[in-house]
């Protein structure tokens, strides 16, 4: 099987869950905190769209490994070695319990080469965004490119918020800085489409000082592969492991780094 197949796999299963998804929205759903946080929810929606993507890559790819942000456990390490699919079944729990019209579902197929395909899909647009290693990145089959925004006071720039106290503090000093030297500020709470609209031109940064690789796994690629430059917070070397990152167009990157780097330092302060 190549990566075609994969990408065409992967994208079907999207819209599954997206139309599931789409079936429960606004509807009565049993809320709860993970681990008894107040910024952590979960609905029985994310584990329907969970079981449901699950369910159809076991069926489809047994050989594969599958690690999703509803089942993940502490303890969990991911063997690079053998073809991983990293998903979160809904990205943006927060805004669908409140009925705000911003969720998406992630799937993506990693090895020990890296990404290998992507896929984001917002159901309630009906927006497929989608990128194969090396082969483009395209929304609804269109191919997409990053803005070509040279200059950051006329750049739109995203964000959204970490959990812990300490690092909340720290975006609003950068969210902060960033009012002054930008367009306009956006916070999006879903990471997944944050990737994914610097991938579309849409905003020309975003960034997030603490994100899980199901956070990541789909919407770095389809950045990347529309020509984005991605880097930790501070404009250093990323990886799928690494926390926080900045994504941008590539030519206001620097400046939104240093912007960050004010604010937040490498041991987290």
């Amino acid at each position: 099987m190549n990566d075609h197949h994969f990408l065409s796999a992967a994208s079907d299963m999207a819209r599954a869950a997206g139309q599931l998804l789409q079936t429960m929205y606004a509807s009565e759903l049993e809320i709860a905190l993970k681990n008894g946080n107040e910024r952590d929810l979960v609905t029985t929606a994310d584990y329907a769209a969970d079981r449901l993507i699950r369910e159809r890559l076991v069926a489809a790819f047994p050989e594969h490994a599958v690690f999703t942000e509803e089942t993940f456990r502490p303890e969990a390490v991911i063997d690079w070695q053998t073809p991983t699919w990293i998903i979160d079944p809904l990205d943006g729990t927060t805004n669908f319990a409140h009925g705000l019209p911003i969720f998406s579902v992630s799937i993506a197929l990693h090895d020990a080469s890296g990404a290998r395909v992507g896929v984001v899909y917002e159901p309630l647009r009906d927006w497929l965004f989608a990128a194969r290693a090396g082969g483009g990145a395209t929304l609804n089959g269109r191919p997409l490119q990053v803005s070509h925004q040279a200059q950051l006071r006329r750049s739109i720039v995203a964000c959204d918020w970490s959990r812990s106290p300490e690092q909340r503090r720290a975006s609003a000093r950068i969210f902060n800085n960033f009012a002054n030297e930008v367009r306009t500020l956006r916070s999006l709470g879903s990471a997944a489409l944050g990737f994914c609209y610097v991938a579309a031109g849409c905003l020309d940064v975003y960034y997030n000082l603490s994100l899980w690789p199901w956070d990541v796994a789909a919407g770095e690629l389809i950045a990347r592969e529309a020509g984005a430059t991605v880097t930790d917070e501070h404009g250093d070397s990323w990886t799928i492991e690494t926390p926080g990152v900045l994504v941008s167009n590539g030519l206001v990157h620097a400046e939104a780094a240093a912007i960050v780097n004010r604010h937040w330092s490498k041991n987290g302060t």
